[in-house]
């Protein structure tokens, strides 16, 4: 029998179809399994990468910082309380007495205390004594006294030098005010100046005469350099000392 040449045509056209669907199909899967090798190699590396442990160096070594070095302090009195005022156990008081007839130093530190009155001249007074609760009681050479109560930031009384009382009340300073002293040889003698440097810088000193003067009275002491705690006194230049309570200076 004879095949129409439509239908020869037709089966031609339907295995070159076929042919054709079945060479995709093979491309597809090559292409598939390709991919699959692909993520099968990079989900490999990623796991072997994330299995390693991080090398170890010295970050991974948590250094402990030194100790401080220990320090001591020295034990320091502390302020007390008397009649409703703070009472320091270190402090310094300078200031001029009524009348503006001299001035008064007084220095207290601790368990001991320094005074010094003058009025630039003619007169001048060391005196000494014990604190106590915030009173002063001192006396010095030629029958000098000087009574006192003093507090945080103050202090005030009598002092009485040459037989003439003189009432003050004066305020705590620093330095570079404050009482300064020098002990020297001046022309064959021994003699002993003071200053009182107030707080607006104004210095008042006197010279203590020596006792084979002829003169008993004091002189005006050489104005001081704070800057060298120097005064030049003719021929000779006289090193001055602070009477410092804060430091200890003097005592």
């Amino acid at each position: 029998m004879r095949i129409p040449t439509p239908v020869i045509t037709l089966i031609a056209g339907v295995a070159l179809f076929a042919g054709l669907l079945a060479a995709s199909v093979h491309q597809v899967s090559g292409r598939k399994a390709a991919l699959a090798a692909v993520a099968a190699s990079a989900g490999t590396t990623t796991t072997a990468s994330a299995t390693v442990p991080p090398a170890a160096g010295p970050s991974a070594t948590t250094l402990s910082p030194p100790a401080p070095p220990a320090v001591t302090l020295s034990p320091s009195a502390p302020p007390t309380v008397s009649r409703g005022f703070v009472v320091p156990p270190h402090a310094n008081y300078v200031g001029k007495v009524q009348g503006n007839l001299g001035s008064v130093a007084v220095v207290v530190h601790d368990t001991f205390a320094i005074a010094y009155f003058c009025n630039g001249s003619t007169q001048e007074a060391w005196l000494k004594g014990t604190p106590h609760d915030g009173k002063l009681s001192m006396t010095g050479k030629n029958h000098a006294t000087l009574t006192a109560n003093y507090a945080l930031g103050h202090a005030r009384g009598t002092v009485v030098v040459d037989g003439i009382s003189h009432v003050f009340s004066i305020i705590a300073v620093h330095r570079p005010s404050g009482l300064f002293q020098s002990i020297a040889v001046v022309r064959g003698a021994t003699v002993k100046a003071g200053w009182i440097v107030l707080a607006d810088g104004t210095q008042v000193g006197s010279l203590e005469p020596d006792s084979a003067s002829a003169d008993p009275a004091a002189q005006t002491a050489p104005k001081l350099d704070l800057s060298t705690l120097t005064a030049q006194d003719g021929s000779t230049t006289l090193h001055a000392t602070p009477i410092d309570a804060e430091t200890g200076s003097g005592f």
